[in-house]
């Protein structure tokens, strides 16, 4: 009852705002790849699209195109989540060819297709992206013979954008309306993880227009929800770049069951007399004294084992290894003649690991890292300490962070050195999220719903976006409000039937998600991230 009276105050309230905007139907269809994985990270690109990978050195590590929603590499181009393919398409040093394909459209003369694409910010390996299209409508690859537009198709290092940037094209030659797909071909030569060519690129919001128009319906995620308590924090550096050298900090567990990571404590220094050389090769790792701790030649300090020996530093696996461990990941090879070598020393409870200038793979840079732990038991480390000496700025990228064993959400990359305090809480808890599984297009529902939610859900529509970016002055930091409160919808789903009248065309109503959450707060409310939906007719 209370849903179906706010309902008719705020269709009252929506036809005050209408603006005349006619459009006719036409063929279209527009896609963020929103939302995403319900927990940020990676996951299959939608239904109807398609992913064939035809590298000639066969597939790598990662295949397929994905979608992402946890802004680990770059954020989304809008709302949240993008696709993706990086070097890892491939094999060795070889050639990569990675098909998305579009579900089945007809063509005419006059369609457009447009799209955003980016690569990663410090561009060190090019890439290479063709837009294509065919006229049969299979997922062959060797079908789309029919190239629109190559992003960078020399293959400089300057010739890719690295910051999202759209592209379009039209189809034209046609002898009447044809069946066909297009797709993102993307295609670096002597590409793969040895390769000269191929990092990683972004795919958003694709829109494909029929010659006959019409206007897309769209959603844009405002703002963000709170509260994110995350169990792990990183920062991810690009090739050849660190600012950590000559840094130290400090890992004290909190009363959140995570740690508060703080600038300063014990700076580097070089092992002991006593301290004894940790006997590692390339990419391997060793269990050290007895309190259960090993150490990885690639630069991390475990309290167990089993974690990666890779030499690519990654959130993904970063974030999913079974041991907790302090990560100061990079590709470095202690077996390299002359290289500087891995040190233990245990006194009671403390241990220190002493990377005692550690070359870099295949090269003579050094790298030194000094870890001192104190460890009260199995897995419990209440204080950590990490000193930086110098390390090398060449080599493949680093990644220093601090992450408890299994599965955690990425929380995304932090600058460490520009942070005087980092709050980790274990167990997580995410922020109030607000996903629209749908878009506003008149005549069809649009259907929100909140996760990670408290006690009650609420779904917030209104007519107007108060853009209040944190309700501190009423007991609710860091939550905003981006919906003024004209329907008030109890629960964690909510479908907000478009009614089909074209003068609504271009009109946008704004969401939010709220929910109950006794204690986290003085008002014992959080809210979601706020979706603006601007209504089209396709």
């Amino acid at each position: 009852m209370l849903a179906r009276l706010l309902s008719k105050h705020f269709l009252s309230a929506l036809t005050a705002v209408v603006s005349v905007a006619g459009a006719a139907q036409a063929q279209s269809f527009f896609e963020g790849f929103e939302p995403g994985p319900v927990t940020p990270g990676i996951a299959a690109i939608p239904a109807g699209w398609t992913s064939v990978n035809v590298s000639p050195g066969g597939p790598g590590t990662v295949p397929n195109w994905q979608v992402r929603n946890d802004a680990a590499v770059f954020p989304a181009f809008a709302g949240t989540t993008y696709a993706w393919a990086n070097y890892n398409s491939s094999t060795g040093a070889n050639n990569i060819s990675n098909f998305l394909i579009s579900p089945l459209v007809t063509f005419n003369n006059g369609d457009t297709i447009s799209f955003y694409t980016r690569t990663v910010p410090t561009v060190a390996y090019p890439d290479r992206l063709e837009l294509a299209y065919n006229t049969t409508g299979s997922t062959l690859p060797a079908d789309f013979t029919n190239v629109l537009l190559t992003v960078n198709p020399a293959l400089t290092v300057a010739g890719y954008p690295t910051v999202w940037t759209q592209f379009s094209a039209t189809i034209s030659g046609l002898g009447g309306p044809t069946a066909g797909r297009f797709a993102f071909h993307y295609n670096p030569t002597t590409g793969g993880p040895a390769g000269a060519n191929s990092d990683y690129i972004g795919v958003d919001d694709v829109n494909y227009t029929g010659t006959g128009g019409g206007t897309l319906a769209t959603n844009t995620s405002l703002g963000q929800g709170c509260y994110n308590r995350f169990n792990s924090f990183y920062e991810l550096f690009a090739v050849g770049a660190t600012d950590l050298s000559n840094t130290s900090w400090t890992l004290t567990q909190n009363g959140s069951g995570g740690y508060d990571v703080t600038p300063g404590g014990a700076a580097f220094a070089p092992p002991s007399g006593t301290a004894t050389q940790v006997v590692l090769t390339d990419d391997s790792q060793a269990a050290v004294g007895t309190l259960g701790l090993s150490v990885g030649s690639n630069g991390w300090v475990a309290t167990g084992v089993g974690n990666t020996n890779a030499y690519t530093p990654t959130a993904a696996v970063f974030l999913s290894n079974p041991s907790s461990a302090i990560a100061f990941w990079h590709d470095m090879n202690p077996a390299i003649a002359g290289s500087g070598q891995v040190f233990y020393e245990e006194t009671g409870p403390i241990a220190v690991i002493t990377y005692n200038g550690v070359y870099d793979y295949g090269g003579t840079a050094p790298n030194s890292i000094r870890v001192e732990m104190i460890v009260a038991g199995p897995g419990s480390v209440p204080i950590i300490q990490v000193g930086f000496g110098a390390l090398s700025i060449g080599g493949n990228g680093r990644l220093v962070g601090y992450s408890p064993g299994g599965a955690s959400t990425n929380p995304g990359s932090v600058d460490i050195s520009a942070s005087t305090l980092i709050t980790t809480s274990d167990p997580e808890a995410l922020a109030l999220a607000l996903t629209a599984s749908t878009r506003p297009v008149t005549g069809l529902n649009w259907n929100l719903a909140v996760s990670n939610s408290a006690v009650l859900d609420l779904i917030i529509i209104g007519v107007t976006d108060p853009n209040i970016p944190d309700l501190f002055f009423i007991g609710m930091p860091g939550c905003g409000l981006r919906a003024s409160l004209d329907l008030i919808n109890v629960g964690s789903t909510f479908s907000l039937a478009i009614p089909n009248n074209p003068t609504l065309i271009g009109v946008s109503l704004f969401a939010n998600g709220a929910s109950v959450a006794p204690g986290a707060n003085a008002f014992g409310f959080i809210t979601s991230n706020g979706i603006r939906g601007t209504i089209g007719d396709v």
